[in-house]
């Protein structure tokens, strides 16, 4: 029962790990689309860890990877959805210019 601490413990260190970056990403509202395959792979791995967790029936590793799977799941939409924003912000930016050089060309 004693070692079930050291999970509940890693697990809460593990929660406290993602909040700097969510704040992060929230507050710049900014994207690397470099970082976007690393957020998929490490979906991918809480995924089969909270499979394994659930098919074993182990409710520390539950615990554990419970919250983590959330937590990469919000992560990866505010990548994707800021990534979409900030696309969509520069392609707006990039009209008027193009409305320019046509103008010019007439």
């Amino acid at each position: 029962m004693t070692v079930s601490y050291l999970m509940y413990s890693a697990s809460v260190l593990y929660f406290i790990c993602y909040i700097p970056e969510l704040y992060a990403n929230y507050k710049n509202k900014n994207v690397n689309i470099y970082n976007i395959p690393e957020k998929i792979i490490m979906l991918l791995a809480t995924i089969m860890a909270f499979s394994y967790a659930i098919i074993n029936d182990n409710p520390e590793l539950i615990t554990n990877y419970g919250p983590l799977l959330a937590l990469d799941i919000i992560a990866l939409h505010m990548r994707l959805y800021y990534l979409y924003i900030n696309c969509k912000l520069e392609f707006h930016e990039k009209i008027p210019s193009i409305e320019m050089d046509i103008q010019n060309k007439i």
